[in-house]
């Protein structure tokens, strides 16, 4: 059986942008089975009075304008703010929404999620992680946890609207890898880093771009080999770090003597 991986988009994006994003993904990962969730929730206008329209910044082609919008350009969200993002709105909403989901469509190996999908996935997991946190997320029946859960330009959630301290540390029993960007200008490494920071088993991995899933043939080749060692008799995590993947998925990179280089594990965050 194919890998499970329930995966959750970025604000103004939805599964189909995301599904797209994830293509040259998807297609090395030919054992994994990429779920792609829509979130409930549609963003308006009045929801980006800073954005002018342009979701660009958000790695969304998305668009708020109604009339030109199809299902594959409505921009979705897992919450929307306001009070200068203080207060998370339909947050509440859509815990039951996944919920429902989860109790309908169980079990997933893993969960991956970018920006804002990385913040809802952190939750999510940790909402399968100790249950009874939130009361639309009930503790029965009780729902499989996650073996492991990717965070690609993540950060943590905060809000004076919702307490989110008992949902972290996320235990070391789950394994995290944190992706991000060295040129990430809208959730920059410190902002990453304020999730790292609360998972107890987390693993780093830096691209040199902005606010996207890198997707050049060594990161796919690293995303592959990474999901697959949750499956039976797997390393849980444990495989060589990205640069140790080239373009045909094989972790010898040749070295600067014209040799094999040795592959060295990522140290734990």
């Amino acid at each position: 059986m194919p890998t499970r991986v329930l995966a959750l988009c970025g604000f103004t994006q939805n599964s189909y942008i995301y599904s797209k994003q994830l293509g040259a993904v998807r297609k090395t990962c030919k054992d994994v089975e990429f779920v792609f969730l829509e979130p409930p929730i549609v963003v308006e206008k009045a929801d980006l009075p800073w954005a002018d329209n342009n979701l660009d910044q958000f790695g969304s082609n998305a668009t708020t304008d109604e009339a030109a919008q199809t299902p594959e350009t409505t921009p979705r969200a897992w919450w929307t703010t306001v009070n200068e993002q203080k207060t998370y709105k339909k947050f509440d909403e859509t815990v039951a929404f996944l919920h429902d989901y989860l109790s309908k469509n169980e079990p997933f190996d893993g969960i991956m999620g970018f920006s804002q999908g990385a913040g809802m996935a952190a939750l999510l997991s940790a909402l399968l992680e100790k249950p009874g946190l939130h009361p639309n997320f009930p503790s029965e029946p009780a729902l499989p946890k996650f073996k492991f859960a990717i965070f690609v330009g993540g950060f943590l959630p905060k809000a004076e609207s919702h307490d989110f301290t008992p949902y972290f540390p996320l235990p070391a029993s789950l394994p995290t890898l944190h992706v991000f960007g060295r040129n990430d200008t809208l959730i920059t490494i410190e902002r990453s880093q304020t999730l790292v920071d609360k998972c107890e088993n987390a693993r780093m991995e830096i691209h040199e771009g902005g606010h996207y899933t890198p997707s050049k043939a060594s990161w796919r080749h690293f995303f592959n080999a990474y999901i697959n060692s949750f499956g039976p008799d797997g390393s849980n995590g444990d495989v060589p770090p990205v640069n140790s993947f080239g373009p045909s998925g094989a972790n010898t990179p040749v070295n600067s003597k014209g040799g094999e280089a040795t592959p060295r594990p990522s140290t734990p965050a």
